[in-house]
């Protein structure tokens, strides 16, 4: 049903900005056809694209991130550690992106020093305004502990060797 919901708003959206595109070229006064044409073009691409640019740039933005910042950290006492915990950390809004993006560095911690060993960054986000709508509430997330991350064979093996506790 919600599928419909979408598919209905879609096509009601469709509609509206072709009836825009046809319209206003002459309403502003474009006499001659190519200027009522590519004003119309350009009418029909702002309405249709427009309200996704956020979502657009903001999800370029976040994977941006996503690939430079999601890597296992270590600190020196890394390589000693026999067993290791994870744990939680408050969550910081980042600021200067197109969308509001969230950050948690989740530290790593030997569990017979209790000293951080290690970190890492997980990002979430619900996308742009119209964007995010989509997601029906849901998140984006990206983090080293997800099996599709390019380094999570290191997060596995670092999880082994160091008796990871979550």
């Amino acid at each position: 049903m919600i599928g419909l919901t979408f598919l209905a708003i879609g096509l009601l959206w469709l509609a509206l900005s072709v009836l825009l595109a046809v319209k206003l070229p002459k309403w502003f006064g474009a006499s001659k056809p190519v200027w009522r044409w590519l004003l119309g073009a350009v009418i029909f691409l702002v309405l249709l694209v427009g309200p996704f640019v956020d979502h657009i740039v903001g999800m370029r933005q976040f994977n941006k991130l996503c690939d430079e910042e999601t890597s296992l950290q270590f600190t020196a006492n890394a390589a000693n550690t026999i067993r290791a915990k994870g744990l939680l950390s408050k969550t910081d809004r980042l600021s200067g992106y197109a969308i509001q993006i969230e950050r948690d560095r989740r530290p790593i911690i030997d569990l017979d020093t209790n000293q951080e060993i290690g970190w890492y960054y997980r990002f979430r986000t619900g996308g742009g305004k119209v964007g995010g709508l989509l997601m029906l509430g849901g998140k984006h997330t990206c983090a080293i502990d997800q099996s599709n991350h390019v380094e999570h064979k290191k997060y596995l093996a670092f999880e082994v060797q160091t008796n990871f506790i979550r």
